[in-house]
């Protein structure tokens, strides 16, 4: 009697017919565990291919902007305008308008999302700020004239953004006080990139 209760407590329940139920709802559960964890692997798998594509197509975005910067036309405009400028004249020509150009396509960029306020704080913010800076008066006086407040919108924005990071980060604004530094760099940095053009 004694023997045949101790059999019985060992016996390991039935897996089939009456009292089999535990069997098969443990095995749902372990069927439904790992489809959700292969259901999230891929997710994540997913999440990081899409992440990957993102940063390509970003760094693609800035290499863009960067080849436009630096092409030999772009420098020489830069050049110009910063020498006018050294020699106080702040008119806002063509060749500013090229520049101030530029500038509104960048700020598209960062509209359709194609680079991300911070990167684009990051490649342009010392450029962005100290052209807006030179220009903005000029624009100001060109939205009035035409009455058209859209009139370098972009440009605007894109200023605006870009002083809003310094604030996060606790960072000054470049051109508030003294422009000459940023000119004298750009006459430098272009003349030196032209002579070399030149040379070759």
């Amino acid at each position: 009697m004694i023997t045949n209760s101790i059999i019985q407590s060992t016996t390991c329940p039935p897996i089939w017919g009456p009292g089999s139920e535990w069997f098969w709802a443990f095995a749902q559960f372990v069927v439904v565990a790992l489809t959700l964890g292969v259901i999230c692997y891929q997710v994540w798998s997913q999440t990081e291919q899409a992440k990957i594509q993102a940063a390509g197509s970003m760094a693609q975005t800035v290499c863009l902007i960067q080849d436009k910067w630096n092409t030999d036309t772009m420098q020489r405009m830069r050049l110009k305008i910063c020498s006018d400028w050294k020699s106080n004249k702040k008119n806002f020509d063509g060749v500013c308008e090229y520049v101030a150009e530029f500038f509104e396509e960048l700020a598209t960029f960062v509209k359709i999302g194609a680079i991300s306020k911070e990167v684009m704080w990051d490649v342009q913010s010392w450029n962005i700020e100290c052209y807006w800076s030179m220009f903005k008066d000029e624009i100001y006086r060109l939205r009035a004239e035409y009455k058209d407040e859209s009139f370098y919108e972009g440009f605007e924005e894109l200023f605006d953004d870009i002083g809003r990071i310094n604030k996060q980060r606790t960072v000054p604004m470049k051109c508030d006080n003294d422009i000459n530094d940023f000119i004298e760099r750009e006459i430098r940095s272009t003349t030196a990139a032209l002579d070399i053009k030149t040379r070759h």
